[in-house]
């Protein structure tokens, strides 16, 4: 059960990223190695535990986990964003139920949706199109408008799964090869990669292969973001766009007869309940009339998938 634990950073998270360090150091399925991915010109952090080894790469959060991974000369790959923190036995646990379940990826659930009060669901549902679903076995499952609903009372410690959170997950290199995440940097294009871990698992799921969710890994997130949470006219256009962008894309794309009207279907609902939400929450929060930045962001992502850049761009099930 040899893994290499591949990192991807700015070398910004301070304690946080010294607490995930430690964190490897100390499972009891210890990593072969610990590569840092870091782009050209970023300072290398001053937190180490001593035998780490960092690889300059291209920044980007799709772009850093898109490499080759040539320098990984083990079986598995553990990902991992640099603000997390392991149990010891968070790894151990992983393995045990990636070989239960002869899975080829499994994700910690770092995200709790299950454990949210009934207020936090119903914003979730309305701000993030996710919404609770009834135990049938399954983690998560992606709609037809790339949202995706969770299962609000899992009975079971490790699941199969249609998608799973970003921030970190053990694969064998072999799957994660298999699916060309370097055909995703197309996201980057839009300034920040909203949606990456969708397009990461479940092109997985979609290939056949085996995805899997831990509900009890012992990993926690520790969230070092330090970004602004102003309003940016451009970033909120680019994000509508990819709602666009992604549902086609993922569903619309490889989709034949009917299943592409019920994909325009879903996606016009969505995008009509998200222009109110996004309308009035503005309003009332900042004054600010956002509507025709909404249309905006459509049409621009409407446009994208016209473009020649895009175009060029493998079909999602090109692998299959």
């Amino acid at each position: 059960m040899e893994y290499s634990a591949v990192i991807r950073t700015l070398g910004t998270a301070g304690e946080k990223y010294q607490t995930l360090l430690d964190s490897l150091d100390k499972q009891t399925l210890r990593p072969k190695k610990i590569l840092v991915y870091i782009p050209h010109g970023y300072d290398l952090p001053k937190e180490t535990v001593g035998w780490e080894e960092y690889i300059r790469c291209e920044k980007g959060m799709v772009k850093q986990r898109s490499l080759p991974f040539d320098e990984v000369d083990t079986e598995y790959i553990l990902f991992c964003d640099d603000d997390l923190e392991l149990e010891p036995t968070a790894v151990e646990r992983l393995f045990l139920g990636l070989k239960a379940m002869d899975g080829d990826c499994i994700s910690p659930n770092v995200f709790p949706n299950e454990k949210m009060s009934f207020k936090e669901r119903v914003m979730k549902a309305i701000s993030g199109y996710a919404f609770p679903r009834r135990d049938d076995g399954w983690a998560f499952r992606i709609m037809r408008n790339s949202g995706y609903t969770y299962n609000s009372n899992p009975k079971a410690d490790v699941m199969p799964s249609e998608s799973a959170a970003g921030p970190c997950c053990l694969i064998k290199k072999e799957a994660y090869q298999a699916i060309h995440f370097e055909d995703e940097r197309w996201i980057e294009d839009f300034g920040f990669p909203l949606g990456d871990d969708l397009l990461f698992y479940n092109k997985l799921h979609i290939m056949g292969r085996k995805l899997l969710v831990h509900y009890d890994s012992g990993i926690r997130h520790l969230d070092a973001r330090v970004g602004s949470s102003a309003f940016y006219s451009d970033r909120f256009t680019n994000g509508v766009a990819l709602q666009v962008v992604l549902p086609y894309r993922i569903c619309y794309q490889r989709t034949a007869g009917g299943g592409k009207s019920l994909c325009l279907l879903s996606c016009g609902l969505m995008f009509a309940e998200q222009l109110l939400f996004t309308t009035v929450r503005y309003l009332l929060k900042e004054r600010r009339f956002v509507a025709f930045d909404f249309v905006r962001g459509i049409r621009k992502g409407l446009r994208y998938i016209r473009s020649e850049r895009y175009r060029r761009v493998p079909r999602f099930d090109a692998y299959i």
